[in-house]
């Protein structure tokens, strides 16, 4: 774990932010009055297999993976996170994990330990991407995309390569990064460099799983920066960070993708936050 200090954090996407959508607005300022602690590296597969054997928690397919046709997704029910469609080993970042199963590997994370473990709420993540950079930025890196292969296992030269016959006719932007970061699917878990805080793979490698419910803009989330209070049952949570598979402009640290808590992606995974307790 890093411990993250307290200081002003932005949320949402800048008026100059070629590619904001409706739901990243307005962009907001919060005061992260605490520091807070977060995982260095994303749960990586063998830390969630741990959990898993110590539970017996029943493996769940269904999992969103192209593994029948490169670039069309599709669930799939023989598609976990012992076997998300591509190779990976012990160190790389656990992927097929819903919303609901974040949960249980905090819960029982909190159970094995002092407890305070959690997800990260959205203002934690995008203060946490940024680095604390009060410069609202389209990517934490900068506004130029072709910066991030340093930093972000992302849709880059070595995917394009893999998927240079993929149907790209339904996609309104196609935006590969023009570097290369030397990845065409998950990386082992700090590969690349680590931001100012410490952290690594806060963008790509896979996206990861926030506390908050979905709201349609950030009016709804209060003063304090917690998640909203909603009426009603949440039917939509946040994976952000984007993935190995994801398009530079989906890359963005405003970027907050919807689904239903108990979707499976193999591009979406777990970081874990912590609260410290105060002396």
């Amino acid at each position: 774990m890093v411990v993250v200090p307290a200081g002003t954090a932005i949320l949402g996407a800048a008026p100059a932010d070629p590619f904001r959508n409706p739901d990243e607005t307005p962009a907001r300022r919060y005061e992260i009055r605490a520091p807070f602690a977060v995982s260095r590296y994303e749960v990586t597969r063998d830390q969630y297999e741990v959990f898993v054997r110590a539970t017996g928690r029943a493996i769940e397919g269904d999992c969103l993976t192209d593994r029948s046709s490169r670039g069309n997704w599709a669930y799939d029910a023989g598609t976990t996170f012992r076997d998300p469609g591509f190779p990976q080993r012990g160190d790389h970042p656990v992927a097929c994990v819903s919303w609901n199963d974040a949960q249980a590997y905090v819960a029982w994370l909190n159970g094995q330990t002092d407890g305070g473990y959690r997800l990260l709420t959205e203002v934690e993540w995008e203060y946490v991407a940024r680095a604390s950079a009060l410069q609202n930025f389209v990517y934490p890196w900068g506004d130029d995309p072709a910066g991030g292969c340093l930093v972000a296992n992302g849709f880059d030269q070595t995917t394009m390569a893999a998927y240079a016959g993929m149907d790209k006719s339904g996609y309104k932007v196609f935006d590969p990064l023009s570097c290369t970061d030397g990845w065409l699917n998950t990386a082992p878990v700090g590969s690349l460099a680590a931001n100012k805080f410490g952290v690594y793979d806060i963008i790509g490698n896979v996206a990861e799983w926030i506390e908050d419910c979905y709201s349609a803009s950030h009016e709804a989330l209060p003063d304090s920066g917690l998640p909203a209070t909603l009426q009603g049952t949440c039917s939509r949570r946040i994976a952000k960070g984007g993935s190995w598979g994801t398009l530079a402009h989906n890359l963005r640290t405003a970027e907050r993708v919807p689904y239903p808590a108990t979707h499976r992606d193999d591009s979406i995974g777990i970081r874990v936050a912590k609260t410290l307790r105060r002396p």
